[in-house]
Parts: structure tokens; C-alpha cells; sequence
């Protein structure tokens, strides 16, 4: 396959085009997608992409458990964690609803946080077909004849 790139600190969005992505927004939806282009602004174009969300209906019912709860602030103890844990309870079922949307640009603006799913899945060598070169033509294609 493709040699993989070492991610730290020093890693470059440049680094990471035809790499999968996985990218949260600010209206929780996730979208998992090749990444094609990105410019100053963070606008990301990604391909063959999939967005995955939380239905309205299931957000409110998650709102409904959270705003029934008795003591929302536990009194600490030694077992009590510092941050407390801000994930879905287990005995709460969320509906997901996925589709596929193919070719995306998405905004900057909107992006949350981006992680790495998978590596490029050929290298680059093995896309580019051809001499990789090109010349004018030799003719304009308004000076060619036409044949009917």
C-alpha cells in the first residue's frame, strides 16, 4: 500500500490530503471523507463522504433525561472523577440516521475537531498514469476542419 506517514506535532494539513477523516461540526454531525483540498480558512473538500447524525427526536429525549435528573451536581468524593463523564448513559438508546453524500466542500467555520481515520488507500505513484506532461496544440481547435 502506501508508506505511512508519522503524525505528531510538526504534521501538516498538507500532509494529510487523500487521507480519511473523520470531522465533527458544531451541530453534531460527523462526517468521515477523503480529503481533497483545504484552503486558509479550514473549508475542507472531501470525497466519497458519509454524514452520520443524532435525530431530533432521540436529542430531545436525551434533553428530557438530563433535565429529570434529581441531583445534577453529586457531592464529591474520593471516587468521584474531576471532570465528570458528559457521555450518553447506557440505558439510553440513540437513534442515528447515516447517509452517503459523495463529493462535499465544508466549511471551516463549522469544523470542531478532525481526526485521522485511515491512511491514503494507494500512493501516488500508482495513481499517475502517463508521461505527466503536456504541450499547446499544434493546431487550434477553431482552425481544425469539421468532418459533417
Amino acid at each position: 500500500m502506501s508508506v505511512k506517514l508519522p503524525i505528531n506535532k510538526k504534521t501538516k494539513m498538507s500532509d494529510l490530503i487523500n487521507y480519511r477523516l473523520k470531522i465533527l461540526t458544531i451541530d453534531n454531525r460527523t462526517y468521515v471523507g477523503s480529503l481533497l483540498s483545504f484552503d486558509k480558512h479550514l473549508n475542507l473538500v472531501l470525497a466519497d463522504t458519509k454524514e452520520s447524525r443524532i435525530t431530533k427526536k432521540s436529542w430531545n429525549e436525551l434533553k428530557k433525561k438530563k433535565k429529570s435528573k434529581t441531583n445534577p451536581m453529586p457531592v464529591p468524593n474520593s471516587n468521584t472523577p474531576l471532570f465528570p463523564s458528559t457521555d450518553v448513559p447506557p440505558t439510553t438508546k440513540l437513534d442515528v440516521t447515516k447517509r452517503h453524500l459523495g463529493l462535499i466542500i465544508l466549511r471551516g467555520e463549522q469544523i470542531v475537531s478532525l481526526s485521522i481515520e485511515t491512511g491514503p488507500l494507494t500512493d501516488i505513484k500508482s495513481r499517475v498514469t502517463g508521461k505527466g506532461t503536456s504541450r499547446p496544440l499544434i493546431h487550434p481547435v477553431s482552425k481544425i476542419k469539421k468532418l459533417a
